[in-house]
């Protein structure tokens, strides 16, 4: 990755139940990390990265290990959305939000 490039992660469990009035993205189905990705594109080109990772599909490695400990510990709600490694929001988000919150990282990072 690029070092010019931010590096924004969303963190969530497939196997939890999702709000039955359709609170958020269902950040597990691969259109909505697609049309994120799309509208991440359009909005800041080639700076932005975006990865998903479903804790229930993933190997354990270190990482993964320690997101899923911090997460038991701190009672944080998924899905998260990281960026550069901090977490930025805990509970649901829709890709507007993640676009938003990418956009005023981005800013206060130009300071």
């Amino acid at each position: 990755m690029a070092k010019d490039t931010v590096e924004v992660t969303v963190i969530d469990d497939s196997t939890i139940a999702k709000c039955e009035a359709a609170c958020g993205v269902n950040w597990s189905l691969p259109e909505s990390i697609a049309l994120a990705r799309q509208g991440i594109k359009e909005r800041f080109g080639g700076k932005v990265a975006l990865n998903y990772l479903d804790l229930t599909k993933t190997t354990a490695s270190q990482g993964v290990t320690q997101w899923q400990e911090l997460i038991k510990k701190e009672k944080l709600a998924l899905p998260l959305l990281l960026i550069g490694g901090k977490t930025r929001i805990s509970g649901e988000f829709d890709i507007r939000q993640l676009l938003d919150v990418i956009e005023a990282e981005m800013e206060m990072e130009a300071r």
